[in-house]
C-alpha cells in the first residue's frame, strides 16, 4: 500500500472488530514501518536513475485505456495500478524539476548551522501535514538529489517524518474503542522508540553506510538509513513484544463493557453455573444472528448499524465467549461437561460463519436489488421471500425447544437443499430472459452458494443446540 498509516488504520479496524489480537496487531505495525521504506527504494533506484518522461506517458495512456475499456476485473485492476504508479513517477519528475529550479534561485545559507531539532521538526511537519511518511520521503529525496540538503540533514528529516506519520493513527483513536486506541498509540510509541534508536546510533549507522558499505549516492544513503534504523527497532523490540503489549494494556486500560450478558456475571471457576451462562448466551446469540441475517435481505430500522457492522460485533462477542469457555476448560471438568462446552462453542462458531457467508456476498445482493433488469429484480424478490420462510421456520424451531427433535431439523435441511436447486434454476431462467446483464453469472452463482452455505451453517448450529438440550 506504500503507506504505514493505511496499514495502521486497517490493523485498528481488524483489532477493533476482534479479528486479530493486540499483540499480533502491533507486530503488523512493526512490519509496516519497515515495508513503507520500499517507496524510498523504488524512487531512488528508478525515479532518479532514468529519464522518466520517456516511458511514463505511454504507461499512463496504457493504464487509462485499460481502465476505460477493460471488462475483466483483473485487467481493470492492473490497468489502474499501472496508471496510478505512472502518475506517481510523473509527480516525482515534476517535483525533481521544481526543486532544481528552486535550488538555483534560493539562498540556502540559512540552513547552515541549524540544529538537528530544526530538521526533526521540519520532517515531522511534512509527514503530519500530508499524513504520509512516504510522500515526505519523496520530497526529502528530491531535495537531496538537487543539493538542497546534505545527507546528515536528511537523516534528521527522515527520523522526524517517521514520528509525524503517527498523526494519522492518533486521529484514528478519536471516538474509538480501547483496542483501537491501544493499536494507534502503540504505533506512536513504537515510532518514538525507533526515532530514539535512530538518534542514539546515528553515528554508527552513518559509519556503516559510508565507511563500511562505501555508499556514495545521496538518495541511496538516505533510503538505506531509513530501512536500517527501522529494522534495528524491530530487531530490538520484537523479542520484547509481549512486554511491550502489556505496557500498552497498562497505559490504556480497557473501559468497554462486555458484549456478553450472562457470562460476565458468573466466575469461570463456578463450572456448572458457567456452562448454564454459556447456554443462555448461545440462545441469545442464535436469535441475534437470525436478526442480522434477515437484515441482509430486508431493511430493519431497529438494527441501527449496517448488517456488516453488526457482523463484526458478533465476532467480538464470539471472541469473548471462546475466551470464557477456554478458562472454564482449565478447571476440573467431567467428560459430559467438556462435551457440552465443545457443543456450545461450536454453536457460536457456526452461527458466526452463517453471518459471515452473507457478509461476503452483501455487495452482490445489493447489486441484484438495484439491477436494471426486471427479471433479475424479480429473482431477488424470490430469494428474499425464500430466505424469510427459512428464517421463520428457524424461529419456530427455537421457540419450541426442547421438544424439537433432530428428525424435524432434517426435514428442514432437505427443504433447504430443494430450495437451493430451485433457486439455481430460477437464476438461469432470469439471466436468460434478461437484457440488462449488469451482474455476471458466476458472481450470482457464487452468491447463491454462499446463501446456501449460510443456511447450512445455521442448521448445524441448531443441531448442536438440540443435542445439548
Amino acid at each position: 500500500l506504500q503507506s504505514s498509516s493505511m496499514v495502521t488504520l486497517l490493523v485498528m479496524s481488524f483489532a477493533g472488530a476482534g479479528l486479530i489480537g493486540l499483540e499480533n496487531g502491533i507486530a503488523m505495525i512493526m512490519g509496516a514501518n519497515l515495508g513503507t521504506t520500499a517507496t524510498g527504494w523504488l524512487v531512488s533506484l528508478i525515479g532518479f536513475k532514468f529519464s522518466i518522461t520517456s516511458f511514463v506517458f505511454p504507461m499512463i495512456a496504457l493504464g487509462g485505456i485499460g481502465s476505460i475499456f477493460a471488462s475483466n476485473e483483473k485487467l481493470l485492476s492492473a490497468s489502474r495500478f499501472i496508471m496510478g504508479f505512472s502518475f506517481m513517477f510523473l509527480g516525482i519528475d515534476f517535483m525533481k524539476s521544481g526543486f532544481e529550479e528552486f535550488a538555483q534561485h534560493m539562498d540556502l545559507a540559512f540552513l547552515v548551522g541549524k540544529s538537528f531539532i530544526f530538521f526533526l521538526l521540519i520532517g515531522m511537519f511534512l509527514s503530519a501535514s500530508m499524513q504520509s511518511s512516504s510522500a515526505a520521503m519523496i520530497i526529502i529525496l528530491s531535495s537531496i538529489s538537487v543539493g538542497l540538503i546534505n545527507y546528515e540533514q536528511g537523516f534528521y528529516l527522515i527520523i522526524g517524518s517517521d514520528i509525524g506519520t503517527t498523526i494519522t493513527a492518533i486521529f484514528g483513536t478519536i471516538n474509538g474503542n480501547s483496542i483501537r486506541k491501544k493499536v494507534g498509540w502503540s504505533q506512536f510509541t513504537f515510532n518514538i522508540i525507533t526515532a530514539i534508536i535512530g538518534l542514539l546510533f546515528l553515528n554508527v549507522f552513518s559509519w556503516i553506510i559510508l565507511d563500511l558499505l562505501h555508499l556514495k549516492e545521496p538518495t541511496i544513503i538516505l533510503v538505506t538509513f531509513h530501512s536500517m534504523f527501522n529494522l534495528t527497532g524491530i530487531i530490538i523490540l520484537l523479542p520484547l513484544l509481549k512486554y511491550f503489549t502489556r505496557f500498552i494494556n497498562k497505559v490504556i486500560p480497557s473501559k468497554e463493557e462486555h458484549l456478553a450478558k450472562h457470562i460476565g456475571l458468573v466466575p469461570f471457576e463456578e463450572t456448572q453455573a458457567g456452562i448454564e451462562a454459556l447456554e443462555k448466551e448461545a440462545d441469545d446469540f442464535l436469535l441475534h444472528v437470525l436478526k442480522v441475517n434477515r437484515s441482509f435481505f430486508m431493511e430493519d430500522s431497529q438494527l441501527g448499524k449496517s448488517p456488516v457492522d453488526k457482523y463484526f460485533t458478533l465476532k467480538m462477542l464470539e471472541a469473548e465467549v471462546v475466551e470464557y469457555s477456554m478458562k472454564i476448560q482449565q478447571t476440573a471438568l467431567t467428560t459430559d461437561e467438556v462435551k457440552s462446552i465443545n457443543r456450545l462453542t461450536t454453536i457460536f462458531r457456526n452461527s458466526t460463519l452463517s453471518c459471515k457467508d452473507l457478509k461476503d456476498v452483501s455487495q452482490d445482493l445489493d447489486q441484484l436489488k438495484d439491477s436494471a433488469s426486471d427479471h433479475l429484480f424479480k429473482f431477488y424478490g424470490e430469494v428474499c421471500a425464500s430466505q424469510e420462510r427459512f428464517y421463520q421456520e428457524i424461529l419456530s424451531i427455537l421457540g419450541h425447544l426442547p421438544s424439537v427433535s433432530l428428525k424435524d431439523l432434517k426435514q428442514l435441511d432437505l427443504q433447504q437443499v430443494s430450495n437451493y436447486r430451485i433457486a439455481n434454476e430460477s437464476l438461469q431462467e432470469a439471466y436468460a430472459e434478461s437484457h440488462h446483464r449488469d451482474i455476471d453469472m458466476p458472481s450470482m452463482l457464487n452468491m447463491l452458494r454462499e446463501i446456501n452455505n449460510s443456511n447450512e451453517a445455521l442448521l448445524l448450529a441448531i443441531e448442536h443446540l438440540i443435542e445439548n438440550n
